[in-house]
C-alpha cells in the first residue's frame, strides 16, 4: 500500500517525555512533506494548545482536535466541522462533577477553559507536567461551573481530571449514556464527547474533505483515546510506550516516545 497521509497524536507520540518534538521527528515530518505527503495532528488538545508545535512544524496545515470534535486549518486559524456535546448531557456532566474532587476542563471552538484556583493544584489532579503549557494556553475563570452554565455555544469536549484516578471509574459509570462518548486519557482524566465523536471519526471527516481514502492513511498513537483512529486508518501504529491493549488495536508497533518511535512511524510514508 502507498500511503499519502499520516495522523499523529501529540502527547506520548509526537512529543517526548519532556513534552518536546525530538529533532529526528521534526526532520522526518519535513522529509515526507517535501515528498508530497500530508501530515496532520490528531489530538485531544484544544486549538489554544497547538501554537508551539504548529510554529515548529509549519508544514502541518490541518489538525483534528478536541479528540475528533473539531477540525482546524492552522494556516487560516479557522475551526470548522464542529461536533458539540448536547446541552442535556452537559447538564448531566456538571451535576456529577459538582459532587467530586476533580478539575473540569471545557474545550470550545477556540478556547480551553479551567477554574483559576485549579491552576494552583495541577499536581493534585495529576496534571503538573502540563503546567508550562497551561500557563500559556488556558483561559482562566473564577468559577468553572458558573462559566459553563452561562456559556451559550456548544462545548466540543469536557475533560474531568480526578484527584483519585480510581474515582474516574465511578464517574464513568454515572455518566454512561447513549448520547456521550467516554474515554480515559492521561493518568486521571475522563474525556466526555458527543456520541460518535473520537479521533477516528474526526480523521475520517478530514480525509473526506481532503479527498484521501482512509485506506491510504496511517495513524500513530499511544493512549486509549487513540484506539479508534488506529482502527480506522489503513495502518494503525502504536508507540512502544503504549499500553498492551492499545498495541493490540494497532497493526504495527514502533519504538517509544524517547527513542525515535514517532520518526520511525513517519518514515513509513516514504516506504
Amino acid at each position: 500500500m502507498s500511503y499519502r497521509l499520516i495522523a499523529l497524536d501529540m502527547d506520548g507520540t509526537l512529543l517526548n517525555s519532556r513534552k518536546e518534538i525530538p529533532p529526528e521527528t521534526a526532520e522526518a515530518v519535513r522529509a515526507v512533506c517535501a515528498a508530497g505527503k500530508t501530515v496532520v495532528f490528531d489530538t485531544g488538545r484544544a486549538v489554544s494548545e497547538l501554537d508551539e508545535e504548529s510554529a515548529l512544524l509549519p508544514e502541518v496545515r490541518y489538525a483534528v482536535y478536541a479528540s475528533g470534535a473539531g477540525l482546524y486549518d492552522i494556516r487560516k486559524k479557522k475551526a470548522f466541522g464542529l461536533r458539540g456535546i448536547p446541552a442535556a448531557q452537559v447538564e448531566k456532566i456538571l451535576a456529577v462533577a459538582r459532587t467530586k474532587d476533580l478539575m473540569p476542563q471545557f474545550v470550545t471552538a477556540y478556547r480551553d477553559v479551567i477554574q483559576a484556583s485549579h491552576m494552583e493544584n495541577l499536581e493534585h489532579f495529576h496534571m503538573g507536567v502540563y503546567r508550562p503549557l497551561y500557563e500559556k494556553a488556558m483561559t482562566l475563570v473564577p468559577d468553572i461551573f458558573a462559566f459553563a452554565e452561562a456559556y451559550r455555544e456548544p462545548f466540543l469536549k469536557i475533560n474531568l481530571y480526578h484527584a483519585d484516578p480510581q474515582e474516574r471509574i465511578r464517574t464513568r459509570a454515572q455518566l454512561e449514556t447513549q448520547d456521550l462518548e467516554l474515554v480515559y486519557s492521561e493518568v486521571s482524566s475522563l474525556e466526555c464527547s458527543a456520541r460518535g465523536v473520537n479521533k477516528g471519526s474526526g480523521l475520517e471527516r478530514l480525509c473526506g474533505l481532503l479527498g484521501i481514502p482512509m485506506a491510504e492513511c496511517i495513524a500513530v498513537g499511544d493512549a486509549d483515546n487513540d484506539i479508534e483512529m488506529l482502527r480506522a486508518a489503513g495502518l494503525g501504529v502504536a508507540m512502544g510506550n503504549a499500553a498492551k491493549h492499545v498495541k493490540t488495536a494497532a497493526d504495527r508497533v514502533v519504538s517509544d516516545l524517547d527513542h525515535g518511535g514517532c520518526a520511525e512511524a513517519i518514515m513509513i510514508l516514504n516506504g
